[in-house]
């Protein structure tokens, strides 16, 4: 099962304001079942199969935001990938050249 994650972004001192990491996580049948999250966002943690990492978004005021579209894409593409075959998953690709 895929599910949306955030973290706090490491952006360096000449960045003012709020980055945050937006990401998803494929999360093993044990962690779907219980609705466990990871601990961190990292491929290296314990339930994750797969981690797809969208970026470091800004956090504004409002909900046009760069991180409100990224969390609300991230979101669609959750419940795509949730809602697919499993053959069709492995020809879906989000962005990049042919």
């Amino acid at each position: 099962m895929w599910i949306v994650m955030t973290s706090c972004a490491k952006m360096p001192s000449s960045c003012w304001g709020i980055y945050r990491n937006v990401a998803l996580v494929k999360v093993c049948q044990h962690f779907a079942a219980w609705n466990i999250k990871p601990a961190m966002l990292s491929k290296r943690a314990r339930g994750v199969l797969e981690l797809r990492h969208m970026g470091a978004f800004h956090v504004g005021k409002t909900e046009r935001c760069a991180y409100q579209r990224a969390l609300a894409s991230a979101r669609e593409r959750a419940q795509l990938l949730n809602n697919a075959n499993p053959v069709d998953q492995s020809f879906m690709t989000f962005g990049g050249s042919a």
